[in-house]
């Protein structure tokens, strides 16, 4: 019963308060998703609570889907967060943090189903869900803010990071491996706890009491794990689960947890942090939050030296030339195919404003289709090529785009008559999309370019005909 509890006070606690912290500007590329669904939780948690009042078994399962569904979207979020940073930070916590949820409303929904995965104990399966909705969740997340506010990298998120899997394999394998595993974990929690307390003489008033309540009751539980896992290595007489769990539990759940995630509510967000926007998105962003990026765009700097497509090539970075031949299609046609963007359209970009104008300093914003997901990028026009055989124009990236670099449409008009449409492109991976998966992103980046070539001499081709049709040709 007492896990139980733990369990219904992480749904409809530790969780809201740990999104609501997730959603600040410093901990990462966020969304304004991560409000609304901080203030839904307890919703979500509700027919999970209840199934505790039922035995276990498919009724009471059922009554954990939402819950699962909910902590599902959290961790659609966090690999969205992820993949939109531009470099590693302490924040990195708070991604893996809407990860591990997921992990422990499976083992939720595996606990009231009554199943037993790989002959673990009831209360085995059960303390694995508390397991993530504590130090899979609320750990990450207060280390992240501890490692921001003193100035750290991401070394002590990354350590916690990996400790949270290592301890759930350690259960799993059993014997020396759990040993290693737990001391590990609870070694990195003694050097989170000591730089909460760090962190509370830096502070003032409540903030600074409740901060060092939260690093003195993880230093105990850290010191209980280490006992109990060494006393389970050495046979040593110590205490049973039960007891762990009155005591280990409760000084990490409700001393470490709830103390450290109210005192960060009481701390302004660190002012150095900068509002940054996902930029990986489960299905299309809206033309609403499109719009919303431009704007916000307005004041960005562009994120490399206006030009560079016209000198050498940087260390670095990447240059890539694409060439098509247009057939039958002609010239004046084909600048106003590139003045209503049907190149980018017949790519399946979507842009706001939906028809930029083509001048230097106009600024948008997009949203790159890769199937059940997209990317959207804000991007400034930095050159226009508006000469008697050559037409087009160069764009260059803005903050708020998974890459850094310039790329350039212009369309030739050669000496025989013959139209040739040239992209080219210099550029360097920003987001952690770009460096997890590059061989994708290259494919990506061929495949929508390719479809620009495409569309822009589709365009111009069926209004050459409709004019012959109309004998306007």
């Amino acid at each position: 019963m007492r896990t139980q509890l733990v369990l219904v006070f992480a749904m409809f606690v530790i969780v809201p308060l740990g999104l609501r912290i997730a959603a600040r500007p410093s901990t990462g590329p966020t969304t304004k998703l991560l409000v609304p669904l901080a203030k839904a939780a307890p919703i979500a948690a509700l027919p999970a609570a209840v199934s505790f009042t039922l035995d276990q078994g498919a009724a009471a399962a059922l009554l954990v889907l939402p819950w699962l569904g909910f902590t599902v979207a959290l961790g659609i979020i966090g690999v969205g967060r992820l993949l939109s940073r531009r470099s590693l930070g302490p924040g990195i916590g708070v991604d893996a943090a809407l990860v591990f949820i997921v992990v422990g409303s499976a083992w939720l929904l595996i606990s009231r189903a009554g199943l037993r995965p790989l002959g673990f104990s009831a209360d085995i399966v059960q303390l694995t869900a508390v397991h993530f909705h504590f130090a899979g969740f609320a750990l990450p997340i207060i280390t992240a803010l501890v490692a921001d506010r003193l100035g750290k990298g991401a070394a002590l998120s990354i350590a916690v990071i990996l400790g949270v899997p290592i301890t759930a394999i350690g259960i799993t394998v059993d014997g020396t491996t759990e040993w290693i595993a737990a001391t590990f974990m609870a070694c990195v929690g003694l050097v989170v706890a000591f730089h909460t307390l760090r962190l509370a003489n830096e502070e003032i008033g409540g903030a600074r009491t409740l901060l060092r309540i939260a690093g003195v009751s993880l230093f105990a539980g850290m010191c209980l794990a280490i006992g109990w896992a060494w006393s389970q290595q050495f046979g040593w007489t110590y205490l049973d689960i039960p007891g762990m769990v009155a005591t280990h539990g409760m000084l990490n759940g409700f001393g470490f947890a709830l103390m450290g995630l109210v005192a960060f509510q009481l701390l302004p967000d660190n002012p150095a942090g900068r509002s940054t926007e996902i930029c990986v998105h489960l299905g299309r962003p809206s033309r609403k939050r499109l719009a919303e990026l431009r704007i916000t765009s307005f004041a960005d700097e562009t994120t490399n030296p206006i030009g560079i497509l016209n000198g050498e090539t940087p260390e670095g970075m990447h240059y890539r030339v694409w060439r098509k031949t247009f057939d039958h299609v002609d010239f004046e046609r084909a600048k106003a195919g590139m003045d209503n963007w049907a190149g980018h359209k017949r790519a399946g970009i979507a842009r706001v404003p939906e028809v930029p104008a083509i001048r230097i300093g106009e600024t948008l914003a997009m949203a790159i289709p890769v199937g059940p997901i997209s990317v959207s990028a804000t991007a400034r026009v930095v050159e226009v090529f508006d000469e008697l055989d050559r037409y087009g124009f160069s764009y260059s990236t803005l903050p708020h785009h998974p890459e850094d670099g310039e790329e350039s449409f212009i369309l030739h008009r050669h000496a025989d008559g013959t139209l040739e449409m040239v992209v080219t492109a210099m550029w360097r991976g920003a987001a952690m999309a770009n460096h997890v998966l590059p061989p994708l992103t290259r494919f990506l980046q061929n495949r929508a370019i390719n479809r620009y070539l495409d569309g822009t001499a589709e365009w111009g081709s069926r209004t050459a005909s409709r004019e012959m049709a109309l004998g306007l040709g």
